[in-house]
């Protein structure tokens, strides 16, 4: 057991103060990505920006080390942490690097104070990412192979900063809030340590009460009195908690002592109709009192309470099998905050961390609420189901997919696609697909995901005819209204305040915006993306979105000894730039456009720009860059009008 000195409470000035951290060999690469990195930082600019928190601690988790001493030297070997560890120098490093005109900023004692045992790439990667007198573009050199995902790191960390703040007092109170109330847990474990049995305890923890279990307790609480609701909220709350399987699934089909067939009385007999329209009909229909859920639940723990009691019979082992092969673009947290967002169209955020406070002050107001709100979670899911992609599994293959279950003769079920032919992977189904994936992968942390709540606003609200051209409309106004406009409005402001239709048009937009090289907005390339798609552009048929975080130069910044180096202007110019995957991206970043698309031509495309790219004749230089830069711009104006 640890004592007290063992464990030190630090801010992030603290970390970076005097001490020295090594991430032991046996420790795995850095692999944080876009989604962790800018999750993280948004996190962080939530409790700052808010009046409220600014003043309180942020916590983001503990640091286990073992103290060792070389050459009369101590420093810390970073036993669990190291992935915050290199994204908080990541984080320093950038905004050392693009903000050393605030003061305070400049005035930070910032060293580097992290190196890797036994791996030279990732120890001279965070050196030249640190070293920020080289100017605002880190010095890169020639024949230095370097870690391409701490590269990649630094790139999301820098772009998510430079986009996030609407000043420099903005910047200012992340910066401050940062260094001075986010902190850390620092633990030695003793000298005398195993670390293999340190390792197995750790891996062995007990799983602590989840938010969402809490939140269903309370809610549960306010339904005491009424056996018949609270049965079927718990049972609601159950089947729509399972976001990997189709919610029908969490009903049971078995009869016996039951006396009802659950899956029938909630969706039909095809199981593909909400049969009620509130919690109360449902109650009625679903509740007897010989049931075995009439437990006083007064007399219950909370983990008593939040413990599933649905199980599912061996009748649908098989189903529930099947149902396994499909996973969901959002967790169940994170999804009830958007049933909320929905149901009350109220601006309230999107992050699961804040889910208790969030709902505190709806489940405060009583019977009348939870009761609204059981039935919104459940046609929420109902409609997520159906119109909203998964990526699915099947026969040894990957891909989105939208689909409905479909029942047959004899209990027979299958799934289909939702819009259009039922079979065929082409037409409506499969454009709908592709502008949601479009949406998903630009989006890729779990919450903030304003694509999938404006989704749900508009199938809650409405129904799903009309969907694509509102999806259509929606894309244009996240384009337009958002990321090409002088004056961006708030998500909430485009969804719900103008219904999803866009504001601006191609004429009043920013087209500068474009040529900022790495800053580009990822949404920007995937939206070009699904156009050049639906043209029918070279590559269409075999092109899926992906998540590709990784703004590539097709001349390359920073070229090889032997190929001559391009004008920043030119390199940054939209023409020149397309989206991939950090992996491909890190091979042949600093070679000839050449020698990339030879590359690329074996190893496949990432990206329909960058393809249209490859597809000009001639040596690819100024010229053809800027004329490639128009022709897209020229696809991004005519979009807005079809």
């Amino acid at each position: 057991m640890n004592s007290s000195q063992d464990i030190k409470e630090l801010t992030i000035a603290d970390v970076f103060n005097s001490d020295r951290y090594v991430i032991p060999r046996y420790q795995r690469n850095y692999a944080w990505e876009e989604k962790e990195i800018t999750q993280l930082i948004q996190d962080v600019l939530d409790f700052a920006l808010d009046e409220d928190k600014s003043e309180a601690n942020y916590y983001i988790g503990t640091l286990v080390v073992y103290e060792r001493n070389h050459n009369g030297r101590n420093f810390y070997e970073t036993i669990d942490g190291q992935q915050r560890l290199t994204t908080l120098n990541l984080l320093i490093s950038a905004l050392k690097r693009n903000y050393s005109h605030i003061n305070e900023i400049e005035d930070f004692d910032f060293q580097l104070n992290l190196t890797f045992d036994s791996r030279v790439k990732s120890t001279l990667t965070l050196e030249a990412v640190a070293d920020i007198y080289t100017g605002k573009e880190i010095r890169y050199h020639d024949g230095v192979d370097y870690n391409p995902n701490i590269v990649q790191g630094y790139n999301d960390a820098e772009k998510y900063l430079l986009k996030s703040f609407k000043d420099d007092t903005e910047l200012l109170q992340f910066y401050n809030y940062l260094v001075q109330k986010v902190k850390v847990f620092r633990v030695s474990v003793p000298k005398d340590t195993d670390l293999n049995h340190y390792f197995e305890i750790m891996n062995n923890r007990g799983e602590q009460l989840e938010k969402h279990e809490i939140l269903k307790a309370k809610m549960l609480e306010v339904l005491k009195d009424d056996n018949a609701l609270k049965y079927v909220f718990n049972l609601i709350w159950e089947a729509c908690s399972d976001m990997e399987r189709y919610v029908q699934y969490g009903f049971s089909t078995s009869k016996g002592s039951k006396k009802v067939n659950e899956r029938e009385v909630v969706f039909g007999n095809d199981w593909n109709t909400l049969q009620y329209e509130d919690l109360y009909d449902y109650a009625d229909a679903l509740f007897t009192d010989d049931e075995e859920d009439t437990k006083d639940h007064d007399a219950l723990s909370v983990r008593d309470i939040i413990t599933p009691s649905l199980k599912i019979k061996e009748a649908d082992n098989e189903t529930y099998r099947e149902a396994e092969r499909f996973t969901s673009v959002i967790t169940f947290p994170n999804f009830l905050l958007h049933v909320l967002r929905v149901y009350t169209e109220d601006d309230i955020p999107l992050d699961d961390k804040r889910l208790l406070d969030t709902f505190r002050k709806y489940v405060d107001k009583g019977l009348d609420f939870v009761v609204e709100f059981g039935y919104a979670l459940l046609e929420s899911r109902f409609l997520f189901d159906r119109f909203i992609i998964k990526r699915e599994f099947l026969n040894d293959k990957e891909q989105w997919s939208l689909k409905r279950l479909k029942l047959y003769e004899k209990k027979r079920v299958s799934y289909v696609n939702t819009f259009g032919d039922e079979d065929n992977d082409n037409g409506l189904n499969q454009e709908i697909i592709m502008r949601l994936s479009m949406f998903h992968v630009s989006a890729p942390t779990q919450i903030y995901k304003h694509w999938l709540n404006a989704a749900l606003y508009y199938l809650y609200n409405y129904n799903e005819d009309g969907y694509l051209d509102y999806l259509n409309d929606l894309s244009r106004a996240f384009l337009f209204d958002r990321f090409l406009s002088n004056s961006p409005l708030d998500y909430y402001d485009i969804i719900y305040k103008n219904e999803g239709e866009p504001q601006e048009d191609e004429s009043n937009a920013n087209w500068e915006l474009l040529h900022q090289g790495t800053q580009v907005e990822n949404y920007i390339f995937n939206y070009l993306d699904f156009e050049l798609w639906k043209r029918e552009y070279s590559g269409f048929d075999n092109f899926e979105f992906a998540f590709r975080s990784s703004v590539e130069h097709y001349y390359p910044q920073n070229p090889v000894a032997n190929i001559k180096r391009m004008e920043k202007e030119v390199c940054d110019n939209f023409g020149n730039l397309c989206l991939l995957s950090s992996s491909k991206n890190s091979k042949l970043t600093n070679h000839s456009p050449e020698a990339k698309k030879d590359y690329y031509i074996n190893a496949g495309i990432d990206s329909l720009k960058q393809k249209a790219m490859m597809d000009y004749n001639g040596e690819w230089n100024e010229k053809s860059i800027e004329q490639h830069a128009n022709d897209m711009i020229e696809i991004l104006k005519e979009s807005f009008y079809e």
